[in-house]
């Protein structure tokens, strides 16, 4: 689907392929078309596009109101209104809601319509094609009130959402709006106020055709402390329409600011890959507001990293620990930032900042390519970047990691510092490894790093210690040290499951094994990444005889148990794991050194002993088939086709220009 988080997993997966095929349909044009579809808003910011929730539309589909542990309940924190009988099967709230109706009475179908306080409308019940309840305006001021008792806590609820439609056209002069009173207050009043407007998702399907109007309370200075009541003037200034109101809900700010920099790669992978000029020229104005709305909204050029000071990503954990294992919760704190969902990756943000810095160096690149290629005819305007200031940023953002994030004790990078200046450090092998694959680890931080997830140096205070980081074969743990305490809020029980137990907590992803033997190549050398690769040979075809993922994980045999398709688990590899197919691009990328840079194809073997030649069959660049062999002193290169353009090549300092088919080489 549309999802941005694995855009640039699969651009660097599929790219370079001269015909992948998904569902019979040729996939570069669905990567391009993606890429050009991709929601980004009015201030900048990418959205997650994630499957449809009640929750952020344009963040990451959990947690949902309900997800309130340590209370008793939502009660006096969150709350949420849907009005229809039959939930989609999307609908993660609904597990909750409609399965437990004691503890959240009222809140669903039938039921939920009786607590609402309605003036001047008339209830004409459930719709259940629209799966909406029927309004009809009979006064000039048509509103709705929530229940009283109902309260919620400001600050989880930074946002409010209204699916609703309506008859007719909408009115611009009659803006629709939402009030609330707080603890302290006797009335309503126009000072807690704000408007809302018909808004679509985008990306988000919603069957019913409702529109998503998502108020951000959180901006809102009177937005505060506990709210009593909250209201919604559907048409004021009066109207006869007829509205139809899917469901009223509280959520939690899901957004992820990593996006943005994904997004930036993924269609910097494309082009490079495609010399797609109508794609570029298409794109690169949302490129550009993508890399803005970054730099400003995660304070890079304040502090020197990303800092996402958004409601919850504070870094802080979800809960606190005692002695004696008894939790005190703090609710919406410890939001995720990424992929690793679970994780409170936030605030002060190693992770994000290492795409970050990736991103600027793509932006560099890709602006210097366009004052180069004038001919290109590519849009310019005041939202234009300088190469030259975005190359010298991304080299303070490395000097500020190298700083901030290096924990001495451990020679290895923390998570995150959260807003108190605590640091984490679970071993995040993730976080490490692409922190030297895209550069931002200064070369001696690198070494280090490489010299622990080898093995070869031990931090004696973690669970996982030398040849146990590879316990599962395909690739390392996600972290090397027992995680039970810092987590996202709604992720209550780590402790049920054993280290290893959960992708996220000692498990293992193959494909970020891509990481691995490029952090390897780059530091350890050809040789050291070959004798990875070949172990994950060995595992794979020991899976393979054994009858396959499925049967070798659910049998035991693997260690653990496999996730994906709705199941938890230790090991990722297939179904959401489509990131599994980048580990072979460690051969064309890694080994065999072919790199594009949007002027030229630039090839730099990293051959091992044991692998002094290779060879890429039916590769495309530029629109053109070919195979490339590599050793250490040649490079050889068959056109299967005419390029539009001619084919430059670079190799040891050299670069020729190939216009038609037919074998060439260039040698040292």
């Amino acid at each position: 689907g549309p999802t941005i988080f694995p855009a640039e997993y699969n651009a660097i997966s599929d790219s370079w392929l001269n015909d992948p095929v998904w569902h019979g349909k040729h996939y570069h044009p669905i990567i391009r078309n993606r890429l050009l579809k991709t929601k980004v808003d009015a201030e900048g910011y990418v959205s997650c596009q994630q499957h449809p929730s009640s929750s952020q539309d344009d963040g990451w589909p959990f947690p949902v109101w309900p997800q309130v542990p340590g209370v008793g309940g939502y009660k006096g924190v969150t709350a949420g209104w849907h009005f229809y009988e039959e939930p989609a099967s999307w609908e993660i709230v609904i597990q909750h809601v409609q399965k437990n109706p004691k503890a959240y009475p009222n809140m669903m179908g039938a039921a939920a319509t009786k607590v609402w306080q309605l003036d001047q409308m008339e209830d004409e019940g459930l719709v259940a094609t629209s799966r909406a309840w029927k309004l009809k305006a009979t006064g000039p001021q048509p509103m709705m009130t929530s229940p009283e008792g109902v309260e919620l806590d400001s600050f989880n609820c930074p946002y409010i959402q209204f699916r609703w439609n309506f008859t007719g056209a909408f009115n611009a002069e009659r803006t629709p709006y939402m009030e609330w009173i707080g603890e302290k207050d006797t009335d309503w009043s126009e000072a807690r106020r704000m408007y809302f407007y018909p808004d679509k998702t985008g990306a988000i399907t919603d069957a019913t055709g409702m529109y998503h109007s998502i108020l951000p309370l959180y901006r809102h200075p009177e937005w505060k402390g506990q709210i009593k009541r909250i209201r919604f003037c559907l048409a004021p200034g009066g109207s006869e329409q007829t509205f139809f109101v899917n469901s009223v809900f509280t959520h939690w700010d899901t957004r992820h600011l990593v996006n943005n920099a994904i997004y930036i790669k993924a269609a910097w992978e494309y082009f490079r890959w495609t010399g797609d000029l109508e794609f570029l020229r298409q794109i690169l104005p949302n490129l550009r507001i993508a890399m803005r709305y970054m730099t400003e909204e995660g304070h890079a050029l304040e502090v020197g990293n990303i800092r996402c000071t958004w409601p919850g990503h504070d870094g802080r954990p979800g809960y606190d620990v005692a002695a004696d294992g008894k939790k005190t919760f703090h609710n919406g704190h410890g939001k995720g930032g990424n992929y690793w969902d679970l994780l409170p990756l936030g605030w002060d943000d190693l992770y994000t900042t290492t795409h970050y810095y990736a991103s600027l160096l793509v932006m560099a690149r890709i602006e210097e390519l366009v004052v180069q290629n004038s001919g290109w005819s590519m849009p310019w305007s005041f939202q234009t970047l300088n190469p030259e200031f975005l190359r010298q940023h991304a080299a303070k953002v490395k000097e500020t990691a190298n700083q901030k994030f290096w924990n001495e004790k451990t020679g290895r990078f923390v998570g995150c510092v959260d807003a108190d200046g605590v640091s984490y450090d679970y071993g995040f092998t993730f976080v490490n490894l692409e922190a030297v694959h895209y550069g931002i680890a200064s070369d001696d931080h690198a070494r280090q790093v490489l010299e622990w997830v080898n093995g070869d140096r031990k931090v004696f205070s973690d669970t996982s210690r030398g040849n146990d980081i590879y316990f599962y074969r395909l690739a390392p743990r996600a972290t090397t040290k027992r995680n039970v305490e810092w987590y996202a809020f709604a992720w209550s029980g780590p402790e049920t499951l054993p280290f290893g137990g959960q992708v996220q907590d000692g498990g293992a992803v193959l494909g970020f094994s891509f990481y691995d033997i490029m952090s390897r190549i780059k530091t350890l050398g050809a040789d050291n990444a070959w004798k990875r690769l070949m172990e994950i040979r060995a595992w794979d075809e020991e899976v393979a005889a054994y009858g396959g993922y499925r049967k070798y994980y659910k049998d035991g045999k693997g260690g653990t148990t496999l996730q994906g398709g709705g199941t938890a688990g230790g090991v990722g590899i297939d179904f959401e794991f489509t990131e599994s197919s980048m580990l072979s691009a460690v051969v064309p990328i890694g080994f065999m050194g072919i790199q594009p840079d949007g002027d030229a194809l630039n090839i730099e073997p990293n051959l091992p002993q044991a692998c002094p030649e290779m060879t890429v069959r039916n590769i495309r660049y530029h629109g053109v088939p070919m195979d490339i062999t590599v050793t250490r002193d040649m490079v050889r290169v068959v056109l299967k086709d005419k390029p539009a353009t001619s084919v430059r090549v670079r190799f040891n300092g050299k670069v020729e220009s190939w216009s038609a088919p037919g074998e060439y080489a260039i040698s040292k």
